[in-house]
């Protein structure tokens, strides 16, 4: 009989859902009904209004009749910050994060259950994703070296984390503007014997619209590309191929801000970190000309 005590209790794990959001009224109503539309109730949802100025706090007073829900305002501070809150806030053991413009698909809860996301540390599921009005299908799969190449999904929504877990990789990174769900895989990738679950099924539909995401911009990119490479520089120097692709895009990026040279000095180290890598070779003699025409003009 212990056994199967135990087994219920395992099986009852309080699944937190996070969802930061900063005004996103319009879109917000359809992403708490999805938590609402899950057959399994063994949930809390949280969510982190960062400062909005909208009409949020009114499209939400509408759900707070259900005491699983839990609103909890805060100043503009950023979305890592505000998912961090969230964990703090938080009750349960598991810990899934969404974004306020995308929203799961029926089942995802009771699936887990099925697969036992209890004797996992990181349980992860396939995505619908939604770009620009085109739809694909995005699946886990084998990450590079720097995440201890491990196979997972770490895009808000597509993975349930064991909270120890999170809170053992220190959370999210509030100086991270881009990319910080994968800047938080590198660190979850280190912790040894990670147990992780794929559910080989979309649960998430993933909303992009490209014209519309300020976190996407040019200097936000680079200032979190340059966070990334110097917080993680000993691993990635174990690493030469995302080393030098992360170089690389460093580049691409101060090219498309005009700032050439160092545009130039980006693509310069990431050939001489892999010298079979045909795209920054292929920059470097383009640049080194752009410069030396525009230096003439002057």
């Amino acid at each position: 009989m212990g056994n199967v005590t135990d087994l219920t209790r395992a099986e009852h794990r309080l699944i937190s859902i996070i969802i930061p959001t900063f005004n996103s009224a319009h879109s917000l109503p359809v992403t708490i009904k999805s938590v609402l539309d899950q057959t399994d109730n063994n949930w809390e949802l949280i969510i982190i209004d960062d400062g909005s100025t909208d009409e949020t706090k009114e499209v939400i007073k509408h759900f707070l009749d259900d005491e699983r829900i839990i609103y909890h305002f805060q100043k503009n501070l950023g979305v890592t910050t505000a998912r961090n809150m969230g964990v703090e806030l938080s009750r349960g053991e598991y810990i899934i994060f969404l974004d306020s413009d995308d929203r799961f698909l029926p089942g995802l809860l009771n699936r887990l259950k099925e697969e036992n996301y209890t004797q996992n540390d990181l349980i992860c599921w396939q995505v619908s994703k939604l770009i620009d009005g085109k739809s694909s299908i995005w699946k886990p799969e084998k990450l590079e070296m720097i995440y201890n190449s491990i196979t997972a999904t770490f895009l808000a929504g597509s993975i349930c984390y064991r909270k120890d877990v999170f809170l053992k990789a220190g959370g999210f990174d509030p100086e991270m503007t881009f990319g910080e769900n994968y800047e938080l895989g590198i660190r979850i990738g280190q912790i040894p014997s990670l147990k992780i679950k794929i559910v080989d099924e979309p649960f998430l539909i993933y909303n992009i619209d490209s014209s519309n995401r300020p976190s996407s911009s040019v200097s936000k990119k680079i200032s979190s590309h340059e966070r990334l490479l110097s917080k993680h520089i000993d691993l990635y120097k174990t690493d030469p191929i995302s080393h030098s692709r992360l170089q690389y895009q460093l580049g691409y990026l101060y090219e498309r801000k005009g700032e050439d040279r160092h545009a130039l000095g980006y693509y310069q180290m990431a050939w001489k970190r892999r010298r079979l890598y045909l795209k920054p070779f292929l920059k470097i003699p383009f640049l080194r000309c752009k410069i030396l025409l525009k230096k003439r003009s002057h």
